[in-house]
C-alpha cells in the first residue's frame, strides 16, 4: 500500500496569528497536521504564545498544535 502524499505535509502557524486562518487550516488539513511555531527573530515568541493561548480553539486542539503533533512527528516522549 502506498503512503498518500498528504502524509508528508505539515503546516505551521508562524506568521499567521489569526484565528480564522487557523480554523480554516484545521478545516482543510485537520488538526493533526498543524504545528505551533514563531518565525524568530522576525516574530516575537511572546506575541505568538499570547495569541495562541487565547485562540478560540478547543483545549484538545491547542495541546495537539502546541506540542502533541510535533512529539508524534519526531517520535518524542
Amino acid at each position: 500500500m502506498r503512503t498518500p502524499v498528504s502524509h508528508y505535509f505539515y503546516l505551521t502557524i508562524a506568521g499567521h496569528f489569526h484565528t480564522k486562518g487557523l480554523l480554516d487550516t484545521i478545516s482543510e488539513i485537520g488538526v493533526d497536521r498543524v504545528l505551533f511555531s514563531a518565525d524568530y527573530p522576525y516574530e516575537s515568541m511572546a506575541t505568538a504564545s499570547n495569541w495562541f493561548d487565547q485562540a478560540l480553539i478547543s483545549e484538545d486542539d491547542r495541546e495537539k498544535i502546541g506540542r502533541g503533533n510535533v512529539r508524534r512527528l519526531f517520535g518524542l516522549k
